[in-house]
């Protein structure tokens, strides 16, 4: 098919257009086309595409998609549209958007599951520790402070004669 517009090269690019109920094609080529495109509508990126969605969607989002990691850059829209994160950082500064994340896909954002043989006893203590610690925070929240004596003392009893500090 040659282009409508040159009637010279092979229309490579094919534009629809439909304004009401009346759709028009139109086929050119990548010259033509390239003179044609200066005047329509710049066309969105999949970035700022998935942004309005999340804006329409999910407005607590809308501001989760203006921060950007300073160590590597990587956005938060950027990540939720790969899938991946860019450097150690993001997992602190994408935190608030994470943990809902992780919460939905594993049930919680503590790991729960097998600790390496090589990590030892110590690994164990310091997960154990730190499971306990979160415990009484909410204990104290709640105003549960029988609990939160147990807990202390339980905490206390695992750090050893550090008072806790550990």
């Amino acid at each position: 098919m040659k282009c409508e517009s040159c009637n010279k090269k092979h229309a490579t690019v094919h534009l629809t257009e439909i304004t009401g109920a009346v759709k028009k094609e139109r086929h050119l080529c990548e010259d033509c086309a390239q003179n044609v495109n200066t005047h329509l509508a710049k066309m969105p990126s999949p970035t700022e595409i998935l942004a309005s969605l999340i804006n329409q969607v999910a407005p607590e989002v809308s501001e989760m998609s203006k921060i950007v990691c300073p160590v590597c850059g990587l956005t938060y829209l950027e990540f939720r549209s790969h899938g991946r994160l860019g450097c150690p950082m993001d997992y602190t500064i994408f935190r608030k958007g994470l943990t809902p994340l992780l919460e939905k896909m594993h049930g919680g954002t503590q790991h729960v599951g097998k600790v390496p043989s090589r990590a030892g006893r110590e690994m164990i203590k310091k997960n154990e520790l730190m499971l306990l610690r979160s415990e009484l925070n909410k204990a104290v929240e709640k105003e549960d402070y029988e609990k939160a004596v147990e807990l202390r003392d339980k905490i206390y009893e695992l750090s050893g004669d550090d008072n806790g500090e550990n």
